[in-house]
């Protein structure tokens, strides 16, 4: 008889402990690419989205190229009475791939690897239903800036074209419970140039709204218009 408890007792704790794993698979998603606000913040429920990244390879070597992913989760709520909330989930890192535009990853020399993982920090709160999405946005370096002279190297001169790479970005982090999430990858293209952010002039203004010089839309300034004094 106490044989038959006991087997009884494990099978029941082995069917709780899985129970326990009530978190889905794809739970956390990347659905876009943000820019910063009018005040170079970036915020999750901000109107625009980019469609393209650029990367001008001339800007100096310690400019990286900055990703605000929009993160979304799918986990709902599972918090009770006695115990905090285990649904909340923590994005701790990017993994990124360098990729060729017809997929085949980047070949890049030695020491610099391919892919690898950034840091950044997020956390999305849990849906408080079935069905329904909470987002954040989560910020790292895209490309280090010491990677630019291997871009350099597939990059055509100034002033006679382009050429594209992708991103392949997972985020992944953890729920307050412990469990890991790991989102789908998120292709994102961008497009490398030398010297069609850089400005060889630009005025207080620009230089002043310019929040990631030398990526995306905001260019990088070699000289800036000089404050001339009120008499």
């Amino acid at each position: 008889m106490s044989r038959f408890i006991l087997v009884a007792m494990t099978l029941t704790l082995a069917v709780t402990v899985a129970g326990c794993n009530r978190f889905p698979d794809n739970g956390l998603q990347i659905s876009a690419m943000l820019p910063p606000d009018d005040s170079c913040v970036f915020i999750d429920d901000a109107d625009l989205r980019l469609l393209v990244g650029r990367y001008d390879v001339s800007v100096p070597d310690d400019t990286d190229y900055i990703i605000a992913p929009l993160l979304q989760s799918y986990l709902f709520s599972h918090g009770l009475d006695f115990q905090g909330e285990q649904a909340n989930l923590q994005v701790t890192n990017f993994e990124v791939t360098l990729r060729m535009e017809d997929g085949s990853s980047l070949d890049l020399p030695a020491p610099l690897v391919n892919p690898f993982q950034v840091n950044t920090s997020a956390v999305i709160p849990a849906n408080q239903a079935r069905g329904g999405v909470t987002s954040a946005v989560a910020v790292g370096v895209g490309i280090p800036g010491s990677y630019k002279d291997a871009l350099r190297a597939i990059t055509p001169p100034a002033g006679t074209g382009t050429t594209s790479i992708l991103l392949d970005v997972r985020a992944i982090g953890s729920t307050y419970g412990g469990f890991t999430q790991r989102s789908p990858t998120f292709r994102w293209p961008v497009v490398l140039c030398n010297g069609c952010l850089t400005k060889a002039f630009c005025t207080r203004e620009e230089y002043d709204a310019s929040c990631i010089p030398g990526q995306d839309i905001w260019p990088y300034c070699e000289t800036v218009e000089a404050v001339v004094p009120t008499p």
